[in-house]
């Protein structure tokens, strides 16, 4: 996976662009600056940055270390860091907000270390911290069949990045295949994902003591519906 990411580096602000929705349940979560921010799998950090810009003070961090340096280059403020997810009982202080998108929680191999992963997300929140959570709906994918999400497009870069999904029962695993086309190269990934189920996720944020959660279907806080909902966003306290 690593890899594959550093070599994508350069192209993933134009793959995964801004979203003004995730950046106003952020906003709304931390409430005004400055506030401390942890961006949990920070990709090339356009997210870090934008609320470091808007006076939050942000610590980043992902497995990748291309995507961190990229990060460095955009802003040094940011306490940007290579850190594995499981790791961040390693970070100094505590936090306001810390939030983890992208659908990468199910990068994580188990539901074992999916509550390791929150009971340091837990222990590293203020007394009114919030968790930020979003994965791709798993509910959909396992109950419809789903094997592919929609294409990302960016004419501007003729760019395309495809996602396919074939989950396998033997192993209750996902083979989540990407294909990026851009610049005359045809990319191709492949990388295992734990298909978590929305009733897994609020189980295992009771068990580590997680309170007033709240589950949507987008970052816009649309209703989660379990056989619709393309997204699972998840607020808790």
């Amino acid at each position: 996976m690593t890899n594959f990411y550093t070599t994508i580096a350069k192209y993933y602000d134009d793959i995964f662009p801004i979203g003004e929705a995730q950046l106003k349940l952020i906003q709304e979560c931390a409430k005004e600056p400055p506030k401390i921010i942890l961006d949990v799998a920070c990709g090339s950090g356009g997210y870090a940055k934008h609320l470091s810009d808007m006076g939050y003070n942000v610590t980043a961090i992902d497995l990748d270390a291309l995507m961190i340096q990229s990060l460095k280059e955009k802003d040094r403020k940011i306490d940007s860091r290579v850190l594995n997810m499981l790791d961040i009982h390693e970070l100094p202080g505590t936090f306001d907000v810390i939030f983890c998108i992208g659908n990468s929680l199910v990068h994580l191999s188990s539901l074992d270390e999916m509550e390791d992963f929150l009971t340091s997300c837990r222990s590293k929140l203020k007394p009114e911290g919030k968790l930020i959570l979003q994965i791709i709906n798993y509910d959909r994918i396992l109950d419809k069949g789903v094997r592919q999400l929609p294409p990302i497009h960016n004419p501007e870069k003729q760019l395309t990045f495809e996602r396919y999904y074939d989950y396998s029962p033997e192993r209750h695993s996902v083979d989540f295949k990407t294909i990026l086309s851009v610049d005359g190269m045809v990319l191709e990934n492949h990388v295992a994902l734990y298909p978590l189920r929305s009733d897994e996720l609020k189980a295992l944020l009771d068990a580590t003591g997680f309170k007033n959660i709240a589950f949507y279907g987008s970052f816009r806080k649309d209703a989660y519906v379990p056989a619709e909902s393309y997204a699972l966003v998840v607020v808790a306290q």
